[in-house]
């Protein structure tokens, strides 16, 4: 398949831009997609393109997504100059747009330096009259620079949906009106039971037994910078507790070379054990995309992992679900009883708890035992983007 960008919008009102995917990341491209099927909802003749990432990698795997540059190269940035070689008038495409929809993630905290992100979303401001915000993780800014380009742009925000307590704080600390601020859920539960139907065959194991284990050595703010070593603990810890049952090792950011490489960690946590335990474990091949993601996340009676996404989409089906991870974004889970199956500790001890709670026997079901009021907050999803759209023209 030839794969290269939309250079212009296709026919359909509104016209929605969605900006800030990070496609080479399954979770990231689950909320492209989802967010587009729940804009489709509400308004069956959009017209919807996506500003995202990574498309020169995996742009192929997505059919369903228009895909053009990412916001900052289609308007610049004081980080980063157009994109000339995309046969895309950036400034035309984005003035053309009735919304400009910054879609769900983790970006917006200080310690993964958006500003070329937050930058080009003011630019769109500048031609679009304002930008959402939509299932955002928002930290705590202290640098002064940052707190007010962060500001403005939330000041000049339609809405601001937050999916978590923390980050809704965090948007009015940083000046955005509270009347503009949801606290709603992530995105890619929008299409949850739903099933994933797409062309192609599925990687994901034909058989479920074992338990699913996702490393990743990606250092995110809050966390130890030994994140190999963490991984490490953590598939000892599984594979020990987990007595004769086989354990698949396999991530949301994988197979890509040189950008997302969790195989490559989950390879060398897999050395690092003993050689007769070694037999037990294997490593998933490939990339594993968003259609992958669901079925992944489904695929093993219990997990264990480390991303927020594979654990997410695997409770919400009801399924044993752990998040070993310290990153401040785990507050999502707050006020639901997957808050007590988030592990922050990363050394063995906590490796091993980790392990022991994944691998308690727990009868599979809709998913509302472990989600509860982070499932119920879709509808707030649903409230606050049919009204976005409700507003076009």
């Amino acid at each position: 398949m030839t794969w290269g960008y939309v250079t212009d919008w296709p026919a359909g009102t509104p016209r929605v831009l969605m900006t800030d995917c990070w496609l080479q990341n399954a979770g990231d491209a689950a909320i492209a997609i989802a967010t587009k099927r729940m804009i489709l909802r509400f308004a069956p003749s959009a017209a919807i393109l996506h500003a995202a990432y990574g498309a020169d990698s995996v742009g192929e795997r997505y059919p369903e997504l228009a895909i053009v540059p990412p916001l900052d190269s289609l308007l610049g940035t004081r980080w980063a100059e157009p994109d000339r070689d995309t046969g895309v008038d950036g400034p035309a495409l984005v003035s053309g747009a009735d919304f400009v929809f910054s879609q769900g993630g983790g970006f917006l905290r200080e310690g993964y330096q958006p500003w070329s992100r937050i930058d080009a979303l003011l630019r769109a401001t500048d031609l679009v009259g304002s930008v959402s915000l939509l299932g955002q993780t928002i930290g705590v800014f202290t640098t002064a620079f940052g707190r007010v380009a962060l500001g403005e742009l939330l000041r000049r925000s339609s809405a601001v949906l937050v999916r978590d307590t923390n980050s809704r704080a965090s948007a009015i600390d940083l000046g955005a009106d509270p009347a503009r601020v949801h606290l709603g859920t992530d995105f890619s539960l929008e299409i949850v039971p739903s099933p994933m139907l797409e062309p192609r065959g599925s990687s994901a194991p034909a058989v479920n037994e074992g338990v699913g284990v996702v490393l990743s050595d990606h250092v995110v703010p809050g966390e130890s910078a030994d994140r190999s070593g963490v991984a490490s603990r953590l598939l000892a810890a599984v594979v020990d507790e987990s007595g004769s049952a086989p354990v698949t090792v396999w991530s949301s950011s994988q197979g890509i070379p040189g950008d997302s490489e969790d195989d490559v960690v989950a390879r060398a946590a897999v050395d690092r054990l003993p050689a007769r335990s070694r037999s037990r474990v294997t490593v998933a091949p490939g990339h594993i995309d968003a259609y992958d993601l669901y079925r992944w996340s489904t695929a093993f009676p219990a997990l264990v992992s480390m991303r927020f996404h594979p654990a997410l989409l695997t409770a919400a089906y009801g399924i044993p679900s752990v998040l070993a991870m310290s990153d401040p974004k785990a507050a999502f889970f707050n006020g639901s009883p997957m808050q007590d199956r988030v592990v922050v500790g990363q050394d063995s001890k906590s490796a091993v708890r980790a392990a022991r709670m994944a691998l308690q026997p727990a009868q599979p079901d809709d998913g509302r035992s472990l989600l509860g009021p982070v499932l119920d907050r879709l509808r707030v999803n649903h409230q606050v983007v049919a009204g976005l759209l409700a507003g076009a023209g």
